[in-house]
């Protein structure tokens, strides 16, 4: 009951900045526009902690899975070869699409519409996959929706089952998850899955823990 409770109580503040929150801000220096089926990723913790920590060489090919705002597309676009960014709300694609141009990355950064996978080249191979996945339970009805609501962590399960035909040798995953959703059981199911990690940053804020976890294939 306890988790639950904390559950709603983030999806009623979350809604709440959505809805009255500023459109435009600076995160790690870089111009993002929002709307309000988009998350906000100043007011958020989990995009900004991604962000901070995508680690990526000249010569990399990064995937941005549940891309949002773009941020971390933005930020991996500064270092990497090329990025691709995948959102299955047609709100979020044109939100970062929009921030890419903003931040003069269009040349490197290519975001597209789709369900996980299904949008890419079954060929293209990426050296680093960012995941921010949707962690609470609930019914997804909306565009902002989608990026909250997970229900029976059935997306989660689907991406480590798909994410290895899309690495590239050598490559891994990256990905935020929060205490207030479980995180134990989504790791459990990675590792189900054939998926070693490990945590590589964590940042407590509002009575929730994030981790950010490194995942590669067993």
């Amino acid at each position: 009951m306890r988790a639950w409770l904390r559950q709603r109580l983030a999806v009623w503040l979350i809604q709440l900045i959505q809805r009255h929150g500023p459109r435009q801000v600076r995160v790690l220096g870089k111009t993002c526009r929002v709307s309000e089926g988009v998350f906000n990723p100043k007011f958020f913790g989990t995009s900004e902690l991604m962000a901070r920590h995508v680690e990526v060489r000249p010569e990399d090919a990064v995937l941005d899975m549940g891309t949002g705002s773009g941020i971390q597309a933005i930020v991996a676009g500064q270092r990497a070869a090329r990025v691709v960014a995948v959102d299955i709300s047609p709100e979020a694609v044109r939100c970062a699409r929009e921030n890419v141009r903003a931040n003069g990355l269009e040349a490197k950064v290519s975001v597209v519409e789709g369900d996980l996978f299904a949008p890419l080249d079954p060929a293209q191979r990426f050296s680093v996959i960012l995941f921010t996945p949707p962690y609470l339970e609930g019914t997804p009805r909306t565009s902002l929706d989608r990026a909250l609501f997970d229900p029976g962590k059935a997306l989660l399960r689907r991406f480590f089952s798909e994410a290895k035909e899309h690495l590239a040798p050598g490559g891994y995953v990256q990905m935020v998850y929060s205490s207030i959703a479980d995180h134990r059981r989504a790791l459990a199911i990675a590792e189900e899955l054939g998926w070693n990690r490990r945590e590589v940053a964590r940042r407590r804020a509002f009575g929730e823990t994030l981790r950010v976890y490194r995942l590669t294939p067993k």
